[in-house]
């Protein structure tokens, strides 16, 4: 079986790199961490790894035991801050299905909102907040979106922070992926546009290793407690090691060339499907992502075509997976990273090309 399911950006660099930085804390006592220190982490390995993540100016930075701990700390800390009354989250209508998830296990519940080519509608964010039971946090990934791929626009992005101030609504902005775009060609944060109401994640270990299991989150001070609480309570401390590792990896220089890597691996795959597929089978532009949002045959229900890939030999993602009401479309998510192998991912690519043309 191909794996075009599995979203993970590898490149080999990355192992070398995160063995060695393991290895010179193993080599030195005073260097290696002899406990857990404060729940968001040590101060010393935070501010080492804020500068790589990009953490606005004012913002406190908090560590966790991974990127979707950190996004549930996230989404709690902002639902805390929000009004009682105001106790809805509102999601755009694809979104990362463990942060559904997530807000289903809680019993959170969510309202989704339409979307076009540059992100999620603000007209309609407008008429939701003007309901009188409006959501108190909004949850969106704006920069290589999962799993349409899109970037929000700097127009767009200002708009959605013009709409929160006023409404008094709380936002958490997933950046998992956000580290494929070239800095240069990204957008502002929400962060930056809005800092005193937003909250950021990130997910280290797609962007240095699956070996650094570690997320990281920043926040407004005024919620630094409620974010320990979470950390705490839940038990989603980032290991001290793991942490310390990262931030070797940070302050050497390593961890920006790795993650360059796969923004330059990123770019070979995507051009291996787009010669492979075509490009109009492309139901949006994929960026700089390791995903691409893919056209399928319409007049086919999911379930038979997700059943004929799988007899073909390739596994996807369907787009019910992503929507947040669980349904269905013709589409579905491609995923570049699933093969480590790019001769592997030819071969699956070319079997998907066989069934989405039968």
């Amino acid at each position: 079986m191909y794996d075009l399911w599995v979203n993970y950006p590898a490149v080999p660099a990355q192992q070398a790199a995160v063995a060695e930085a393991l290895r010179g804390l193993a080599a030195d006592p005073e260097a290696l961490p002899a406990g857990f220190g404060p729940p968001p982490g040590d101060p010393r390995v935070r501010t080492a790894l804020a500068p790589m993540l990009g953490v606005n100016p004012g913002h406190a930075l908090a560590l966790t035991c991974g990127g979707q701990s950190a996004l549930s700390v996230a989404l709690l800390a902002a639902l805390g801050a929000a009004n009682p009354a105001r106790q809805r989250i509102a999601v755009e209508a694809f979104t990362f299905p463990q942060a559904r998830n997530f807000m289903r296990l809680e019993g959170i519940p969510t309202v989704g909102l339409p979307m076009d080519s540059e992100g999620l509608q603000p007209e309609a964010l407008e008429r939701l907040l003007a309901f009188p039971d409006p959501p108190g946090v909004l949850y969106l990934m704006p920069v290589l979106h999962n799993p349409l791929g899109l970037t929000y626009s700097a127009a767009r992005l200002e708009r959605i922070a013009a709409i929160a101030r006023c409404h008094g609504l709380w936002v958490v902005e997933d950046e998992a992926y956000a580290f494929l775009a070239a800095p240069e060609q990204r957008p502002p944060t929400l962060a930056s546009l809005i800092p005193e109401r937003t909250l950021v994640m990130w997910s280290l270990s797609k962007m240095l290793s699956l070996s650094l299991r570690l997320g990281a989150l920043s926040h407004p001070p005024a919620l630094a407690g409620a974010v320990a609480d979470q950390i705490r309570m839940r038990g989603l401390t980032a290991n001290p090691v793991i942490a310390a590792a990262a931030a070797v990896l940070a302050a050497d220089g390593r961890g920006v060339q790795v993650m360059a890597e796969k923004r330059a691996e990123g770019e070979r795959r995507r051009a291996l499907a787009r010669d492979i597929l075509g490009a109009h089978r492309f139901a949006a532009d994929p960026g700089a992502s390791w995903h691409i949002w893919m056209h399928r045959p319409a007049d086919e229900a999911e379930a038979a075509f997700l059943a004929r890939a799988r007899e073909a030999g390739v596994s996807i993602a369907p787009a019910v997976h992503f929507h947040h009401a669980d349904r269905e479309a013709p589409l579905f998510r491609l995923s570049l990273g699933g093969e480590a192998d790019p001769a592997r991912l030819e071969a699956g690519l070319k079997i998907l090309a066989k069934v989405l043309g039968e």
